[in-house]
C-alpha cells in the first residue's frame, strides 16, 4: 500500500516538474504573440496586461506589406533548401562508403571528416570569406550554401554512418546477387532502411538554417537576399522603439520552424534512437 502511495506521488511530482517547465518553454511565445497584437502604447503602459486589450493584426500587416517578410522567407526557403539537397546527397554516399565499403585508410579518413566538427566556424569565417571573394560568390546564396556544407557535413556523415553500420550485411549481398549497383543499393536499401536518420537531418538542419544569423550576416550584404533571421536583427536594432512590431517579426519568423519541428517531432525521437544504438 504505501510503495503505490510512493509510486502515485512521485508521478505526480514528475507531472508538476513537467507541467511547470512546459509553461515556462511556452509562455516567451505567447507573451511574444501576445503583444504583438497590441498596439505600442498599451504596450509600453503594461505588457503584461493580458485582459481587456483591444487587439489588431496592424503589426503583421506592417511586416507583410513595409518589411517585405515573405521575400525573405524565400531567401531563407532558398538556402535551407539546397544545404539540405546537399548535405543528404555527399552525406548518404560518403556514409555508406564509410559503414559498408572497406578501402585503404578507411578509418583515418573517418577520423579526418569527424574532427572537422570540433572546428568552430567562428575561428574560420575570415579565410571561408577569402576564399569566397576571389571566386565572386560573396553576397550569393551559395556562399552560405557551401560554407553550411563544410559546417555540416561531418555531423551528417557521423550520424548516417552510425545508422548505415546497423543494415544487414545479408541484405546488402542479396541485392548485389540480384544484380544492384552501388546507386542501387542506396536506392532500395540503405535509403529506406536509413530513413529515421534521415528524416532527422533534414529536421534538425532546416531549424539550423533558418534560425543561423552569424554566417549569412557575414557572407550576404545585399538586403534583397538577406535571410529573415538577419533582416529581423536589422529591424530590431532600428526600431528599438517599437517592440510589437519587433514580436510580430519574430514570431512570423519562428513558425516555418515551429510547424517542421511539431508535425516531424517523432521522427526526431526514431532518428536519434537509431544513431545512438548502433
Amino acid at each position: 500500500m504505501a510503495a503505490k502511495l510512493i509510486q502515485k506521488l512521485t508521478n505526480v511530482l514528475i507531472f508538476l516538474i513537467l507541467l511547470a517547465l512546459s509553461i515556462a518553454n511556452i509562455f516567451p511565445l505567447f507573451f511574444m504573440f501576445y503583444n504583438s497584437l497590441k498596439s505600442r502604447t498599451d504596450y509600453l503602459i503594461n505588457p503584461f496586461n493580458f485582459l481587456g486589450i483591444k487587439l489588431t493584426w496592424d503589426n503583421y500587416a506592417t511586416m507583410i506589406s513595409q518589411f517585405k517578410i515573405f521575400n525573405l522567407f524565400k531567401n531563407s526557403f532558398v538556402i535551407s533548401f539546397f544545404t539540405i539537397l546537399f548535405l543528404l546527397g555527399f552525406g548518404i554516399v560518403a556514409s555508406y562508403a564509410f559503414a559498408k565499403l572497406k578501402f585503404k585508410g578507411k578509418n583515418v579518413i573517418y577520423l579526418l571528416v569527424i574532427s572537422m566538427m570540433f572546428i568552430p566556424v567562428q575561428a574560420t569565417i575570415i579565410p571561408i570569406y577569402l576564399m569566397l571573394s576571389k571566386v565572386h560568390l560573396v553576397n550569393t546564396y551559395w556562399a552560405v550554401v557551401l560554407t553550411y556544407l563544410g559546417m555540416f557535413l561531418p555531423e551528417v556523415i557521423l550520424l548516417m554512418t552510425s545508422t548505415f553500420r546497423g543494415i544487414p550485411d545479408e541484405m546488402i549481398e542479396a541485392a548485389e546477387l540480384d544484380g544492384a549497383g552501388y546507386f542501387g543499393i542506396l536506392r532500395y536499401i540503405v535509403v529506406p532502411m536509413g530513413m529515421p536518420a534521415i528524416i532527422l537531418c533534414i529536421i534538425f538542419y532546416f531549424i539550423v538554417t533558418w534560425n543561423d544569423l552569424f554566417t549569412p550576416m557575414i557572407l550576404l550584404q545585399d538586403m534583397d537576399i538577406r535571410t529573415v533571421v538577419v533582416a529581423l536583427a536589422s529591424l530590431i536594432s532600428r526600431y528599438t522603439g517599437d517592440p510589437t512590431l519587433q514580436f510580430a517579426g519574430l514570431i512570423l519568423a519562428a513558425i516555418p520552424a515551429i510547424l517542421i519541428y511539431a508535425v516531424f517531432q517523432q521522427y526526431i525521437i526514431k532518428g536519434i534512437s537509431a544513431g545512438s544504438t548502433k
